[in-house]
């Protein structure tokens, strides 16, 4: 049975957290809660959890510093009221970054990728026999939005597109456009989420509304705008199920 270290210093989010989790993943045990830095530390020691959900703003030290401490077959989930530090979560080596509060919804997904890490009751000799080094998928990039220079959360691109020799990052709130061409970039993005439709074009899955076709044209479709993106020959196999 896996284990899990919560780290909060509010009991009632901390029992709400737990009751999630229990719901959602009854096999997870979660082993210990810390409601300080100092005592986070101290447990991630002796429990050795092989996940911590763990927030940033917490007395004696910062879930940041708490971080540092965690053992490379420990899983960090940060849950915390603050997103405007989820670079510096990334860069410490988060699995994932959930901002309060704490939806069902959202935990779920958390869960999954957790699953899907491998956080399981494999001892650790046996499980880095097995298992392949763990691919580390593109979370955020800088863009260029006029004069301003935007940090944008991969997962809330719509769709990537070639424009001469940028890339237009499109979400939901605008658009920017970064140096990075199409090709280096598709190699970086989770495949799981988003997939190249066009020589030109990159699309999250999740922000499809429909498919249109034309004979054996193929357009898709994006969610909350007019764009329309054509799908080439080379890529429509994947989409003649949908």
């Amino acid at each position: 049975m896996p284990i899990a270290l919560i780290v909060e210093d509010e009991p009632l989010l901390a029992a709400e957290l737990r009751d999630q989790l229990a719901a959602l993943w009854p096999e997870l045990e979660i082993a210990g809660h810390a409601e300080n830095g100092v005592e986070a530390v101290s447990l991630l020691e002796s429990l050795k959890p092989e996940v911590v959900f763990l927030d940033i703003q917490i007395p004696g030290l910062t879930g940041m510093e708490v971080a540092r401490h965690v053992g490379e077959q420990t899983q960090i989930v940060f849950v915390t009221a603050y997103a405007e530090h989820a670079v510096q979560a990334f860069e410490a080596g988060a699995l994932d970054y959930i901002v309060k509060p704490v939806t069902a919804a959202r935990l779920l997904q958390t869960v999954k990728r957790l699953k899907t890490r491998g956080v399981a009751p494999v001892p650790e000799n046996v499980w880095r026999q097995l298992a392949p080094p763990p691919v580390q998928h593109l979370k955020w990039i800088k863009a260029s939005a006029g004069n301003t220079v935007r940090l944008v959360m991969v997962r809330d691109v719509q769709f990537f597109q070639s424009d001469g020799k940028y890339t237009r990052v499109v979400t939901l709130d605008g658009e920017a456009l970064i140096r990075l061409p199409l090709k280096s970039l598709v190699e970086q993005l989770d495949p799981a989420q988003f997939t190249q439709i066009h020589r030109g074009a990159i699309v999250n899955l999740e922000a499809i509304d429909r498919i249109e076709r034309d004979g054996t044209a193929m357009d898709i479709r994006i969610k909350g705008r007019a764009d329309k993106l054509a799908v080439s020959d080379a890529y429509t196999r994947q989409f003649r199920q949908m």
